[in-house]
């Protein structure tokens, strides 16, 4: 089979943006995992309070 270089480009450029595009919705969904995790842990260390006792 004979591609055009050109339609080989292309299609390169396409897996790559969606690859790029991939890895920042795992970053993102990463950065909300951690600020959950960190609320959490906060909530947990606060006990209802409005400051820690260490604090």
């Amino acid at each position: 089979m004979n591609l055009n270089e050109s339609i080989i480009i292309d299609i390169q450029s396409i897996i790559n943006k969606a690859r790029e595009s991939a890895v920042r919705a795992v970053d993102h969904e990463r950065v909300i995992m951690y600020w959950h995790i960190g609320k959490r842990i906060f909530e947990e260390e606060q006990g209802g309070k409005d400051r820690a006792v260490y604090g």
